[in-house]
């Protein structure tokens, strides 16, 4: 019930900071020991807080990241101004030349999140196709998304699997 997580997030006191650099280490750790490395490797970050890295260790890491293709997608929310010059350099780094693998979402104060990452190129895919739509996977085999996710997605990991075979 959408009431119930509502209530439970107004509850929620923020405090502390935040470590991206060690956050996003951890996350490319558990890449890299992922089962299934057919796939492509993509992190997502939510940042809502302000970032107290230094922007040399954030480039010197997004070299890394560029370097094992690793592509990752920032949310940024919340601390919009303080952020958006260290996580745009970030990205640009990443993305490198070509400029494409990596984006920055940047939600404004005042705007329901999911409202801006459902038009945002993170959702989009890099197809444009749409991931919350899936291929039309779901509409193929007469299922909806919303009833079944995980048959869904063994489904939709199975015709990658056959895709990659081709």
């Amino acid at each position: 019930d959408m009431s119930k997580i509502y209530n439970r997030l107004h509850g929620v006191q923020p405090k502390g900071g935040i470590s991206f650099c060690t956050s996003v280490r951890i996350a490319h750790l558990a890449l890299r020991h992922r089962q299934l490395r057919h796939q492509k490797m993509r992190i997502v970050c939510f940042i809502g807080s302000p970032i107290n890295d230094e922007e040399s260790e954030m480039v010197k890491l997004a070299k890394r990241l560029k370097k094992e293709k690793v592509n990752i997608d920032i949310v940024n929310f919340g601390e919009d101004e303080v952020n958006q010059k260290k996580l745009l350099e970030f990205v640009d780094t990443v993305n490198g030349k070509d400029g494409t693998g990596s984006h920055l979402v940047t939600v404004p104060p005042g705007t329901v999140l999911h409202e801006s990452l459902a038009s945002s190129p993170i959702i989009a895919g890099e197809d444009g196709s749409g991931a919350l739509a899936g291929s039309g996977l779901g509409l193929e085999f007469g299922l909806d998304a919303v009833e079944d996710p995980d048959l869904l997605y063994a489904l939709r990991v199975s015709m990658e699997d056959q895709r990659m075979r081709q």
